[in-house]
């Protein structure tokens, strides 16, 4: 024990350079190695910002149809076009007739 204790007394200076060069080594490699107080607060604003952004999207998303709904509108959307289709059809037809019948008045008078 009283060799350690010469050792550290004859050796203080190197002894003490060495600890402080370990020192600041492990403080610059904390520095690189954590984040600082104000990138960490950055960090929570960004990251409740984002939380806040994406509960606004799940509310968006629960009114967004489902894929059963949008197919039942398609299906429906088609049968209106067809019924659309054949009114239509049928208005061409009483057009012509109301055509003819215009035709024959004209013609008698």
């Amino acid at each position: 024990m009283a060799e350690i204790i010469d050792f550290i007394n004859n050796n203080f200076k190197w002894l003490s350079a060495l600890s402080y060069l370990a020192f600041v080594g492990l403080l610059a490699w904390f520095n690189q190695r954590f984040a600082t107080r104000k990138e960490h607060e950055l960090l929570i604003v960004k990251l409740t910002h984002m939380d806040q952004e994406i509960t606004q999207v799940k509310a968006d998303i629960r009114h967004l149809p489902t894929k059963e709904e949008v197919h039942r509108l398609d299906k429906t959307l088609s049968g209106l076009s067809e019924t659309i289709n054949a009114t239509q059809e049928g208005i061409n037809r009483l057009e012509r007739k109301t055509d003819l019948l215009l035709e024959n008045e004209l013609r008698n008078d």
